[in-house]
């Protein structure tokens, strides 16, 4: 068998092109692969005053699906099959169906429509969903028999233990109505609040509830080694960027969601569907 060998300047050339073939490896994952990745987290959720038929209730939370002209019906589809693969008790939706045209809105509800879970499908609205056009997002979702929670509550039962839901429109549009969305509430019985913006933790307001369940952070979608998401350096919106908080009495689960915005990549932040059991604790 020959031998190769590299004279100084094919060496030299090869060193040069390594970091070229990293960046291209790095950006093709981040393109290609990354944004479809999905991750089924699963998270106990305990809650000291839960009753005891409630002992074990999952939730499947799906947030910023965002279909658009770079996440297309198809992925939508892929995150609705894989979501009703967790058989979840209540499935809850936490905005940003669409990014910006009203065109997409109409589609995108026609496949979350597929969602099924025992105590039903219960939604709130994301800022994106009014850059694009609330009052048809929220018919479309009707539409689809998804209840839309724009500052209202329900009550889920079983048998004669009950928990409460409820949803408060997007604050950053100056929609939140902490009177009606709370109405006729029961203090006594444990609140399960959708809220899209996760910094509604920090709101007085929402110490009443025992758990809230948000995304818009998408997890900072990007997130570097050593330096983390750099959108944090721009925004203090990533405050609560992924995962579970706490404040008091409250418990906060931020779910990184399944779409992207502005370039479609992701790196670092896997996209997500959340399942969050409640146990009693």
């Amino acid at each position: 068998m020959s031998k190769v060998h590299l004279n100084r300047r094919q060496f030299l050339g090869g060193l040069a092109a390594a970091p070229l073939i990293a960046v291209s490896a790095t950006a093709t994952y981040a393109t290609l692969i990354a944004p479809h990745n999905y991750e089924v987290t699963e998270t106990d959720i305990f809650i000291g005053d839960l009753p005891e038929r409630f002992e074990g209730f999952r939730i499947t939370q799906l947030t910023d699906v965002h279909h658009s002209r770079i996440v297309g019906l198809t992925e939508v589809q892929r995150v609705v099959d894989l979501a009703n693969r967790t058989k979840p008790d209540l499935m809850v939706l936490t905005g940003d169906y669409t990014t910006t045209y009203r065109r997409f809105i109409d589609p995108c509800a026609e496949v979350l429509g597929g969602l099924t879970a025992s105590e039903g499908v219960w939604a709130v609205l994301g800022n994106h969903d009014h850059y694009t056009d609330p009052e048809l997002t929220t018919r479309a979702l009707v539409r689809n028999h998804i209840p839309v929670l724009n500052n209202a509550n329900t009550r889920i039962r079983r048998g004669p233990d009950a928990i409460q839901l409820a949803g408060i429109d997007d604050w950053s549009w100056n929609g939140t109505d902490w009177v009606r969305a709370f109405y006729g509430l029961d203090r006594k019985v444990p609140l399960v609040l959708l809220s899209h913006q996760p910094t509604v933790l920090d709101f007085d307001e929402a110490q009443a509830a025992s758990l809230i369940l948000s995304g818009h952070t998408h997890g900072g979608q990007i997130k570097l080694p050593f330096i983390g998401a750099p959108a944090r350096f721009a925004t203090m919106d990533l405050k609560y960027a992924s995962g579970l908080f706490r404040k008091g009495q409250t418990q906060l689960y931020v779910s990184r969601g399944t779409g992207v915005i502005g370039l479609p990549v992701r790196f670092g932040v896997r996209p997500e569907i959340a399942v969050l059991r409640l146990r009693r604790g």
